[in-house]
C-alpha cells in the first residue's frame, strides 16, 4: 500500500500533491507493479500454449543417483503465485484519496495521457472487488451494468445508504427479461443518486449552501449554519441532511447530549479534521448539554458531550485551533481544563452560545477573578445546603444575588 502524502509544505489539497510531485514517484509506481503483473501473466499464457512434453516422448529425466527434478529454481513455479497487486474496494482513495476517475483526469490535465490505459485496469479491479463486496451480487455485472463513473462513485462513497437500493436495483436487472425492463430498472437506481428528481430547487439550494459553509468552516450544527444566513429552519436542516445529505458528501458526525435537531454536528467528508469555527463547535456543544465543573484546585473545566466515534481527533483538531493544550477526549465527550483554554473557548464560542449564555459569562468573568463573578459561580456550584450557608456568610439574599448575576451578565 501506497504510504498517504500529507505534510507537504505548500500543498492545499491531494490535486495539488499529485500536480507537484512527479507522477513517476507517485503513480508510476503502481503502474510500474502493473506492468510487472502484465509480464507474469503473459509468460503464464505462453507457457500454457506451449504445454508439458507427450507421454509418449519417453523423457525421464537423468539417469545419474545424484540428479533430481528441478523443482526448486526460481521461476519454475508460476500457476501458485500470488498476485502482487490486490486491488480492494476503495483502492484508488486509499492510495491517493480520490477516485480512481479523478486521478485519470488529473492525468490528463498534467499530459500523462499515456498513463491513462494503465489506470484502466485498475480502476476495473476496484469495481469488480466494490461488487463482491455486496452480498449476492456477482462480479461478472462489471460487464453488464451501464453504470457511469458517478454510479460507481455514489456507489463508493456510500455504501450503508446505497446498499439495499443497490442490491434491489441488482435483482430487478437480474429478473427482467429484457432491455426495457433492464433499462426501467436502471432508470429506477439512476433516480435515487440524483439530486433532480428528489428535492425542489429551494431545498437543493439548502443543501449546497450547507455544504459550503462545511467545507469552509468544519463541523457545525444546524443551528451554527443558521447563523452564516442559511434561511432554513433547524429541524428542515437536519431532515434534509437525513435524507439526501450523502449526495453533497455531508454526514453526521457526532451529537451532544440533549436529543433535537440542534444538537447534532454535520461535517463533508474529507481526508483531514478541519475545525476552522471552533467558536460554533463548542458553542453548539455547550447549549446543546454542556456543563462547569471546578476542579479541587480551582481550575475551571467545561464538560461538553460528544458522542462521535472521532472524538479524539476533534479534540486534538480544536487544541490546534486554539493554540492551548488543555482540550480532552474523556468518555463521550470532549472536557476543555485550564484557566487558559477554557478562557480561549469562551472567548470564540460566546458569540455562538444562546440559551447557556448567562453561565458562559459568569465562568468568563470569574477566569479574570471578578470577585462577584466568583460568588455566583460558586453558589451555582453548590448543594442547596452550601448555598443558603453561603448567603448567610456573605450577608446577601436570593434577590440579592440574583440582581448580582444580572449585572455580571448584562455587564
Amino acid at each position: 500500500m501506497l504510504k498517504r502524502i500529507e505534510g507537504i509544505d505548500g500543498v492545499e489539497s491531494i490535486v495539488d500533491v499529485l500536480m507537484k510531485i512527479d507522477p513517476n514517484k507517485v503513480i508510476d509506481q503502481k503502474i510500474k507493479v502493473l506492468q510487472d503483473e502484465k509480464k507474469v501473466n503473459q509468460e503464464q499464457d505462453k507457457r500454457a500454449k506451449m504445454g508439458g512434453p507427450r507421454e509418449e516422448a519417453g523423457i525421464e529425466g537423468m539417469d545419474s543417483s545424484e540428479s533430481s527434478a528441478p523443482t526448486t529454481q526460481p521461476g519454475t513455479d508460476l500457476t501458485d503465485a500470488p498476485s502482487p497487486l490486490p486491488v480492494g474496494k476503495s483502492w484508488f482513495r486509499d492510495n491517493f484519496g480520490m477516485d480512481g476517475a479523478e486521478v485519470c483526469d488529473l492525468l490528463v490535465k498534467s499530459g500523462r495521457d499515456e498513463l491513462v490505459k494503465l489506470i484502466r485496469p485498475l480502476i476495473r479491479e476496484e469495481r469488480i472487488s466494490l461488487l463482491k463486496s455486496y452480498p449476492s451480487v456477482s462480479s461478472s455485472l462489471i460487464d453488464e451494468l451501464p453504470f457511469t463513473d458517478f454510479d460507481y462513485s455514489m456507489l463508493q462513497k456510500n455504501p450503508i445508504n446505497l446498499d439495499i437500493p443497490f442490491r434491489r436495483f441488482v435483482k430487478s436487472w437480474n429478473d427482467a427479461s429484457d432491455d426495457e425492463g433492464r433499462e426501467k430498472a436502471y432508470e429506477v437506481w439512476s433516480s435515487r443518486i440524483s439530486k433532480q428528481h428528489h428535492l425542489t430547487r429551494r431545498e437543493d439550494g439548502i443543501l449546497k449552501r450547507c455544504q459550503e459553509l462545511l467545507t469552509k468552516n468544519g463541523a457545525l450544527n444546524a443551528q451554527s449554519m443558521q447563523s452564516y444566513g442559511l434561511e432554513a429552519s433547524t429541524t428542515e436542516i437536519s431532515m434534509l441532511i437525513k435524507s439526501h445529505g450523502f449526495l453533497y458528501s455531508i454526514s453526521s458526525i457526532g451529537r451532544g447530549r440533549v436529543s433535537n435537531a440542534r444538537s447534532m454536528f454535520y461535517d463533508v467528508s474529507r481526508t483531514d479534521m478541519l475545525i476552522k469555527d471552533a467558536g460554533a463547535l463548542i458553542g453548539g456543544l455547550f447549549d446543546n448539554g454542556g456543563s462547569i465543573e471546578v476542579g479541587s484546585n480551582g481550575s475551571p473545566r467545561l464538560i461538553l458531550p460528544f458522542n462521535s466515534a472521532i472524538c479524539k481527533h476533534y479534540a486534538d483538531a480544536l487544541n490546534q485551533e486554539l493554540d492551548t493544550k488543555g482540550v480532552l477526549a474523556e468518555g463521550d465527550g470532549l472536557v476543555i481544563e485550564g484557566e487558559l483554554a477554557v478562557a480561549k473557548s469562551l472567548d470564540v464560542a460566546m458569540p455562538h452560545i444562546s440559551e447557556r449564555a448567562s453561565d458562559a459569562k459568569v465562568l468568563r468573568k470569574s477566569i479574570d477573578s471578578h470577585e462577584n463573578a466568583l460568588r455566583c459561580l460558586k453558589y451555582q456550584l453548590s448543594s442547596p445546603s452550601k448555598q443558603v450557608s453561603l448567603l448567610k456568610s456573605w450577608g446577601i439574599s436570593d434577590e440579592d444575588l440574583k440582581s448580582m448575576r444580572e449585572e455580571i451578565v448584562n455587564g
